[in-house]
């Protein structure tokens, strides 16, 4: 299924993408030079969370040091316990061993939602989005870092995840830990930490001691303090203290967010995080190595990172499916086959019979545009595999802008390239999207729907209708929830009853994928 994106999201975004007086960060391009294995990056930011996938030495953790330092502070302003500076600076991520060669010729602009903008002559208007430069010569440091937009930014890496029982400090002072001033958001962390774990806390607080701290709990009858919690139970509190602690507006950047919880945390966890950005307009930006917190997200807060060919390559709006399969390089069988969504996976799956199914693979990559993309990785590699991209059947009259897409991604192609990417794509039946071509030819069979859903024939045609009104790619949520189904059952038994009664209409891709095989067989 498609991403279904909730008020929560839509608010999240209009709120992002309207507001300057925050000075969110909105873009990061690498415009000269190679940063620790990134030498092209060119990254957008328009939903407040966002998660960045890929495979080890991708350049994952270089983007989240990019981020941290787009920004100066105030003397004042938010610090964790342990740093002395307020802000972050290259040399925090960026250094090197004696016999290591420094990098130098770099050029990052940082593209800012601000509303208290310099005026000039050619920029008379204070708000916007404005591109700020940093730059290092070879041999030379880097510019201007007081000349910076202010603003509380933090960075937590793994390490937060080290239980109090293993840190040495933690274990040095644990007699010496004494209660502190309440900060006012004890109970808004209580709550967000006992929601994603399922606990229910009476009382949190932090107990310091010079510039350590130690979080205690109080559960039940039960008292216990962070030597005695578990790493995603210790590493949640860290993370909900430090977003309140920022304040309003903050960006909080997070090295794998899921380290330390469960499937379900995961879930929860992104679910509550999104109120608390909303409550404290602050952005997060993350790493991940997860499926079930790419599946929390829409897809443009998504991206996939990897090197093709030698040059770094971003993914945006990509499947977490699609994803986590190249992450763990499992590898096909005799053709794979790309598609856009669950429902046209589903609907290939029931046209095909078992024959062809189980010389395939089927993976779901997230958009038109993304199938367009990842044709044009194939090719810029080289590779030699079967592969089909299948799109959705209301992207025919839009194959002049995938393929514009597509030679985009893979800059440079020659005259054979678009050959090349028609002879790689198809079309699903229809010239509509999935959900709504398999609802309208529901209503041409009736009774054979009903048969299979054990539904009553009065009834189908106003349930299809429903569907049918409920807007794009919501038909089988509205459909679902009238037959009392889930929505994986619906459109399993919706599209296994089109394809065996409109046998015709899939023909075409179905011929079309036994050629392949028969070519490479």
């Amino acid at each position: 299924m498609k991403y279904r994106e909730s008020q929560k999201d839509k608010k999240l975004r209009l709120r992002f993408t309207s507001d300057f007086s925050h000075a969110y960060l909105r873009r990061i391009t690498l415009t000269e030079g190679e940063l620790r294995g990134i030498n092209s990056l060119d990254i957008r930011f328009d939903f407040p969370i966002t998660a960045i996938a890929g495979k080890n030495g991708a350049g994952k953790s270089t983007i989240l040091a990019l981020a941290c330092c787009a920004y100066h502070n105030k003397k004042d302003g938010f610090k964790l316990p342990k740093r002395k500076l307020s802000y972050y600076t290259f040399s925090d991520f960026f250094f090197q061993h004696p016999e290591e060669v420094p990098p130098g010729g770099i050029e990052i602009k940082y593209g800012i939602a601000h509303d208290n903008w310099r005026k000039t002559e050619a920029s008379p208007n204070p708000v916007g989005i404005r591109y700020q430069r940093r730059w290092k010569s070879k041999g030379g440091k880097w510019n201007d870092y007081g000349d910076r937009v202010r603003k509380n930014v933090v960075f937590l890496g793994i390490e937060r995840i080290v239980p109090h029982s293993e840190r040495s400090q933690s274990r040095s002072y644990s007699r010496v830990f004494k209660d502190t001033k309440s900060k006012g958001w004890e109970d808004k962390v209580k709550d967000a930490v006992g929601y994603v774990l399922g606990k229910s806390y009476e009382n949190f607080r932090y107990l310091e001691h010079s510039r350590y701290n130690l979080p205690i709990v109080q559960v039940g009858a039960a008292i216990y303090s962070g030597f005695n919690m578990g790493a995603g139970e210790n590493a949640l509190f860290e993370i909900f203290s430090t977003i309140y602690s920022c304040g309003d507006g903050a960006l909080l950047v997070m090295d794998e967010v899921e380290l330390g919880l469960h499937a379900e945390a995961q879930r929860k966890f992104i679910h509550r995080l999104k109120e608390v950005c909303l409550e404290t307009n602050t952005q997060v930006i993350c790493t991940t190595h997860s499926k079930e917190i790419f599946d929390c997200l829409p897809y443009d807060a998504r991206f996939f990172v990897e090197c093709v060919n030698g040059k770094t390559k971003i993914t945006d709006s990509i499947s977490s499916e699609f994803a986590f399969s190249k992450m763990a390089a499992i590898a096909g069988k005799e053709l794979d086959i790309y598609v856009e969504d669950e429902v046209a996976k589903a609907l290939l799956q029931s046209a095909l019979p078992a024959t062809i199914r189980s010389r395939i693979t089927i993976t779901v990559i997230g958009s038109a545009t993304a199938l367009a993309r990842q044709l044009a990785a194939l090719y810029i590699r080289g590779e030699e595999r079967p592969v089909l991209a299948i799109f959705d059947g209301d992207q025919k009259s839009k194959e002049p802008e995938n393929l514009g897409h597509a030679k985009k991604m893979a800059e440079n192609v020659d005259e054979g390239f678009s050959e090349w990417f028609q002879a790689h794509i198809a079309y699903l039946p229809g010239e509509t999207w999935p959900e709504s071509w398999i609802v309208q030819k529901s209503t041409e069979f009736i009774e054979a729907i009903c048969k299979v859903t054990s539904a009553d024939q009065d009834v189908m045609a106003d349930v299809l209708e429903y569907g049918l009104q409920a807007g794009k790619h919501n038909e089988f949520f509205e459909i679902s929830k009238n037959l009392g189904l889930d929505r994986h059952t619906c459109l399993q038994l919706f599209t296994l009853c089109v394809c065996q009664n409109c046998p015709d209409e899939t023909s075409t891709i179905i011929s079309r994928i036994e050629d392949i095989l028969k070519q490479n067989g």
